[in-house]
């Protein structure tokens, strides 16, 4: 399987365990993001979509909202159930970036939400480009917590859990023209505030592969993580300003 060399862990299965979590307290993206998305590569209404690295089918039911004719890609048997449990409606099927199981030149839009930095370059762009119709787009995009407060550093140092969304993402000039052969690159952003209850929250730090891989034995951990954010919000809500990162690659 890809990967396991680098990651040290088969990432098609790692949330696996997780999926149902995954579903129900996992942040979305604000609906700016796919205003943004829109301004950049037109109405998504009536646009033939792929969603790689679909999950339980977050953006993926954002888009067909949005009037798009979405198929959802997901490498986990898991989290694809749990998507069709979630969406009937909803075409899902199990793949990998690497290898889609596609015919070339049937894509208008190839969407990868908080994903990207599973997949393998460049055969995940190579396999994007021959998907992607003439005048078709690879959109990728990230919820990165950007918080600067103490309550993150406490975690960072106390738990070894990084800001979310704060790992390497793949989503920059040289990883997706230098390295994956697109031709070009365009950035977007947006900013808003995500509150939920410390419940809440503390079962989506669940979902976080540094976690999610370790199984039953990230309940220590957990529980440390736990302690901190109470500490922090002895209100009993947790309060992350996201910033959602959009790239959108041009063959």
């Amino acid at each position: 399987m890809v990967h396991h060399a680098r990651l040290g862990f088969d990432p098609g299965s790692v949330f696996d365990s997780v999926a149902g979590g995954y579903q129900a307290t996992r942040p979305n993206y604000p609906d700016s993001l796919y205003d943004a998305l829109e301004r950049h590569v037109g109405p998504l209404a009536g646009r033939r979509v792929l969603d790689v690295g679909a999950g339980t089918g977050i953006s993926a039911r954002a888009l067909a909202a949005r009037g798009a004719i979405v198929v959802a890609l997901d490498p986990s048997l898991a989290m694809a159930a749990t998507l069709r449990s979630a969406s009937v409606s909803l075409p899902a099927t199990l793949g990998r970036a690497e290898a889609l199981p596609i015919a070339s030149g049937s894509a208008d839009l190839i969407t990868c939400a908080q994903a990207w930095h599973w997949v393998r370059l460049p055969d995940a762009a190579i396999e994007c480009r021959r998907v992607l119709g003439v005048g078709g787009r690879l959109a990728l995009w990230w919820n990165v917590s950007e918080d600067e407060g103490a309550f993150f550093d406490a975690l960072a140092a106390e738990c070894g859990i990084d800001r979310y969304g704060g790992r390497v993402r793949q989503d920059d000039r040289a990883s997706l023209v230098d390295v994956g052969g697109f031709s070009d690159l365009v950035t977007d952003a947006v900013r808003w505030e995500w509150t939920v209850p410390i419940e809440h929250w503390m079962r989506t730090v669940q979902t976080r592969s540094i976690l999610a891989k370790l199984g039953t034995d990230a309940s220590e951990r957990l529980g440390a993580i736990e302690d901190v954010a109470r500490r922090f919000f002895p209100g009993g809500s947790v309060t992350e300003w996201f910033t959602t990162r959009l790239a959108i690659a041009i063959p």
